[in-house]
């Protein structure tokens, strides 16, 4: 899992391109199949999941402080469609800090989510805590590039998520 030093000093986006050159691997006759245990195991790190805006907004309104800036990827692919993240708490100071994004309040972040309807939002871990909300584009995204691949990365069957709109203890708990 990546801490917030490697959002705020970018070594997130060496770890994105490199998973991004592992994927052109996976079909490499049996090292491929090594190359691909060994993405699965470093994406379930981040323990990405699929998120939905009721479920977004209620852990929005759960954190301390909620900052939004650029998705973080786009670095790697500027040709991209412009889409935003909203960060949380430690992760949403060190971005604010690092000059990566703005303080918003807990609605204009909703509003910021709301903006981008057509993008499935994914929730990441970072530094153990669940910081990363993203809007995310299917077309670069490294998540669904893996998923492409046969790699399982949004976890769709995550307890805490289950019922769509509810934020359930344990990850209120997390995110605090």
């Amino acid at each position: 899992m990546a801490s917030v030093n490697d959002y705020i000093t970018g070594k997130i986006l060496a770890y994105s391109r490199l998973a991004l050159y592992a994927i052109k691997l996976v079909n490499i006759p049996i090292m491929g199949d090594l190359i691909k245990k060994k993405l699965h195991k470093t994406v379930r790190s981040f323990e990405p999941e699929l998120i939905d805006l009721k479920t977004a907004s209620e852990l929005i309104r759960g954190s301390g402080k909620c900052a939004v800036g650029e998705r973080v990827c786009r670095k790697i692919h500027e040709d991209s469609v412009f889409t935003e993240s909203v960060f949380l708490n430690e992760l949403a100071e060190g971005m604010v800090k690092a000059g990566k994004a703005s303080y918003v309040t807990e609605n204009n972040a909703i509003s910021t989510l709301q903006k981008y309807q057509s993008n499935p939002l994914i929730i990441s871990g970072v530094s153990d805590k669940y910081m990363e909300i993203c809007c995310s584009l299917p077309e670069t995204c490294v998540y669904w590039r893996m998923e492409r691949c046969g790699i399982t990365c949004p976890d769709r069957r995550a307890p805490r998520f289950r019922e769509p709109g509810v934020a359930q203890l344990p990850l209120a708990e997390v995110i605090k």
